[in-house]
């Protein structure tokens, strides 16, 4: 028997030491304990304190002379319970603390309507969130930087799960990422190709209310605006390069 199991139960290792020290004495004054242990008297006297408080140590009194001992074993499994009691009571107001703060996030979600991400993980806020929305979707603009820095691998998943979700998406890639339309094309998507020489490195995402302009930098910059107005906008225009570009 070692400290370790008892630390494994909640106690820190110097109550385990003293502890463990104390039940092999079977009855033992503090200052025993300081002999035994080679701690410090205050770090015997407080880790003393801690176990009574803990229910697992009890002293009785020969004069003014405390003599300590270690209470039954069943006192360890209540020692337990009481931890599992106190941890039952921290989850119910960590549960209420996270509904409270779940309605202020709400709040600042609905006035809040825009928010700028950057690099990688940004872009993939953006994908999660069209998959957990489950709102068909239009994108233009999409250059081979996209798959670069993303990786082919994610793009084929995202298409993967985005079938799986019967989500339908119309899709406008630059003329550059004509051979990967092929490898992402089924029943879900649509897919067309800008006319134009210059590709931007620019791409446009909208979904139900939000819309997504991306900038496919080393590190992408990502502005993602909540608003119906801006979607509508961007859909409007996107309806018009839809009827002009090729399949």
């Amino acid at each position: 028997m070692d400290f370790l199991s008892f630390e494994r139960i909640g106690l820190n290792k110097n109550e385990a030491i003293v502890y463990i020290e104390l039940m092999k004495l079977g009855q033992a004054t503090a200052g025993q304990l300081i002999k035994k242990t080679e701690f410090h008297r205050n770090i015997v006297y407080d880790n003393l304190e801690k176990l009574i408080d803990k229910g697992l140590v009890s002293y009785i009194l020969e004069g003014k002379k405390k003599i300590f001992q270690v209470n039954p074993p069943e006192m360890l499994t209540d020692f337990l319970e009481k931890q599992q009691e106190s941890l039952n009571k921290k989850k119910k107001i960590a549960q209420e603390l996270k509904d409270e703060i779940l309605k202020h996030f709400k709040i600042v979600q609905t006035k809040q309507e825009a928010v700028i991400y950057r690099g990688v993980k940004g872009i993939k806020l953006v994908m999660k969130d069209i998959l957990e929305t489950g709102k068909n979707y239009i994108s233009f603009g999409a250059p081979e930087e996209s798959n670069t820095l993303m990786g082919k691998t994610f793009w084929k998943n995202f298409s993967i799960k985005q079938k799986e979700k019967r989500i339908y998406s119309k899709l406008l890639f630059n003329l550059s990422l004509k051979y990967w339309g092929k490898q992402v094309s089924h029943k879900y998507n649509k897919i067309k190709y800008l006319e134009n020489t210059i590709e931007p490195l620019t791409q446009t995402i909208v979904y139900g209310s939000k819309t997504a302009v991306i900038v496919w930098t080393e590190k992408p910059i990502i502005t993602l605006i909540n608003d119906e107005n801006v979607a509508k906008s961007y859909t409007d225009f996107f309806d018009i390069l839809w009827k002009t570009s090729s399949h």
